[in-house]
This record gives structure tokens, C-alpha cells and sequence, in this order.
């Protein structure tokens, strides 16, 4: 028999989801099974798994220490640290560096360079996740059980800027949850070709080929299309015909903004698939620079505040106070080293 007392960082989950999390090597059918059996109970009672755990709770595992270990994972903790896979390490045997611009006790918030996955696409990838995860395990400190830190938005393999993460399970619920419900306010800076003399507003329609990866943009309704929306507005207008812009993501689909801002004929500078092939060697050619990645940053984050909405809120206790301490603020990821150069070799500046 094993008591796992309920703290702070794992209250406020089903049941059956932080069971999943502990016991990371056993079904779902295994888990409801010992649940009718009464070999897992809550606070010495039967549970279904649909109850809500609170601070305080203890759940009883009835297994034979054997048992135990195996739906663990081999890992008696199953913590964070323990768990966390190991990423690449760079040239010269050191671990690729995080570019940390705010941290707390449950959630990082990183600028990831350009060419980087956030997520892996095959087992011997580096992505930012992994390093996010390694990061917090060196880091150590409080974490909730069976629960990996992980990137919570996604960017493309070239585009840098701000990516959220959460360290602590409420951390990531909080994220999750401002996320899925398009809560926070997200800027990003790209260089794009032609004039926008005006901000404007880009209703549109977009449905995914999932056989050649790529963004179909409609004006009208089309069968299994949705709405994309974004805003946008001049920065600066730069030399070549191009203009800095600063975007405003409304909805939130794959490759949106890029493909979005190529079919109202401003596509980015360097972009390989939605973008202008002469525009990008015009530009490079008067740069003197190799443009080889998209010009797109993901550059600002605005944490909306608790008193905007009245419906559901994450949780637990620690998620909301998690809320309440980062309402209102906002956080800023400077330009890479390659946006800048492109930037400033067309006559702007990054205002960092």
C-alpha cells in the first residue's frame, strides 16, 4: 500500500488525470479497473475518477511494490527532474542555452531562435521542449507529480520569439487555459513586402493540406474552412519595399500569419513557402545578407487580467494566484541577431 498525498501543485486535477500523470506506463482500462476494485481510493474511499482533487486529499494505491515501480516507470519519484528527457547538447559538449526572459516558480517564458522545433517531429530531434525540460530539471525546485515541463504555444521551425511554458502542473494549466480561450494578446514583428499605409483588420478563411503541409487561404466560406482573423499595422516603412510590421494574431492556426499576409500580397521576407522567391533575393542582394529563414518574430505577450472574464477559471488556488500575479503584464523578446541585421541594413531599427 502507498498513500500520495495531495499538495498545492497537483490540487485542483481529475482524478483520473493526475492517475494517468503517476502512473505514466498504465492504461486507462487498468486505472479504471483498480478504481471499481477499490485498489486505488480516494481520501479512503471508492472513487470514479471524475472527482476533483483538493489540497489535502490522499490517494491509496493497494499494489504490490513491483506493480508499483512498473506503472511508474521504473521512477519512484516521477517527478520533473527525474523524468525530464536529456537534449542535445551543443558544440562542445555544452547544453544549448535558454534565453530566459521571465521565470517564476511554475512558468518560463523563452525566445526561441529561428530553426529550432518546439516540438520534436522524430525521436533524434532537438526541439525546445526538451531543453525547456532539461533546463527545469537542473533548475530543481517543487514539481507536481508525473508532470514534464513543456512548451505550451507552438511556433514554426523558423520562427523565433516568445514561447510560454509551464515548470509546475498549474502552471501549465493557467497557460492552457488563457491559450484555449484566446485570453492572452500576442504581437508578432515581421518584414513583408509592399506598403500598408493604414492598420487594418484581415477576416479570412483557412483549412489545412495536411499532405503537403501548407495553409489554404479562401475570402469566402468553404467546406471544412474556418475563420482566421489578424491585425495589422505599419512600424516602419523600410528601404526595397518593405515594410516592418506589427501583427496582431487573433486566431491561431498553423502557418496563419504567413500565409495570411501572402494573400493579401504582403508575403514575409525569406519565407520558403509562402513567400516571394524574387522579392527575397532583390532584398538579399541589396543587403549583402543570405536570407534564409522568415522574417517573422514572435515578439510580445500581453497576460490578460483576472477580472476580464466571470466564467470558469483555471482550477486550482495556485493557478489562479498564478493569474492574478501576472494580469496585466507584458513581455517583450528582442530580435534575433539576423532580424536586427536584415532590419537595420534596411535602413530601421529594432527600438530594443
Amino acid at each position: 500500500m502507498r498513500n500520495l498525498p495531495i499538495g498545492p501543485l497537483d490540487a485542483g486535477q481529475r482524478l483520473d488525470k493526475y492517475l494517468s500523470r503517476v502512473f505514466r506506463e498504465a492504461d486507462k482500462g487498468f486505472l479504471y479497473r483498480m478504481l471499481r476494485k477499490k485498489n486505488i481510493t480516494l481520501n479512503g474511499k471508492k472513487a470514479e475518477g471524475g472527482e476533483r482533487l483538493a489540497e489535502g486529499d490522499t490517494v491509496t494505491v493497494f499494489f504490490s511494490e513491483e506493480t508499483f515501480a512498473k506503472m511508474r516507470g521504473g521512477s519512484e519519484a516521477g517527478t520533473a527532474r527525474e523524468t525530464a528527457p536529456a537534449a542535445r547538447p551543443a558544440a562542445g559538449g555544452q547544453m544549448p542555452p535558454l534565453s530566459v526572459i521571465f521565470e517564476n516558480e511554475h512558468i518560463l517564458i523563452v525566445n526561441k531562435p529561428a530553426g529550432l522545433l518546439t516540438q520534436k517531429a522524430a525521436a533524434g530531434d532537438d526541439s525546445l521542449t526538451d531543453r525547456i525540460a532539461a533546463y527545469a530539471a537542473a533548475r530543481g525546485g517543487p514539481a507536481s507529480a508525473g508532470f514534464t515541463p513543456a512548451a505550451a504555444n507552438r511556433l514554426d521551425r523558423n520562427t523565433s520569439g516568445l514561447v510560454l511554458a509551464g515548470k509546475t502542473l498549474p502552471g501549465q494549466q493557467l497557460l492552457s487555459f488563457l491559450l484555449r480561450n484566446r485570453m492572452t494578446e500576442k504581437y508578432y514583428a515581421c518584414l513583408a513586402r509592399g506598403r500598408v499605409e493604414a492598420p487594418f483588420t484581415s477576416v479570412l478563411y483557412w483549412r489545412k493540406d495536411e499532405e503537403e503541409n501548407r495553409a489554404l487561404i479562401s475570402e469566402k466560406p468553404q467546406e471544412g474552412a474556418r475563420p482566421i482573423i489578424l491585425k495589422a499595422e505599419p512600424a516602419a516603412h523600410l528601404q526595397g519595399g518593405t515594410d516592418l510590421l506589427r501583427v496582431q494574431l487573433i486566431s491561431g492556426k498553423s502557418h496563419q500569419i504567413r500565409a495570411q499576409l501572402a494573400w493579401l500580397g504582403h508575403p514575409i521576407l525569406g519565407d520558403g513557402k509562402y513567400g516571394d522567391p524574387a522579392f527575397t533575393r532583390e532584398i538579399s542582394h541589396r543587403t549583402g545578407l543570405d536570407l534564409r529563414l522568415q522574417l517573422l518574430h514572435s515578439r510580445t505577450v500581453v497576460f490578460p487580467s483576472p477580472e476580464r472574464t466571470e466564467t470558469a477559471e483555471p482550477v486550482s488556488e495556485t493557478a489562479r494566484a498564478l493569474w492574478r500575479e501576472l494580469g496585466g503584464r507584458s513581455f517583450t523578446a528582442p530580435y534575433p541577431v539576423y532580424f536586427r541585421r536584415v532590419l537595420e541594413a534596411l535602413g530601421g531599427s529594432d527600438g530594443d
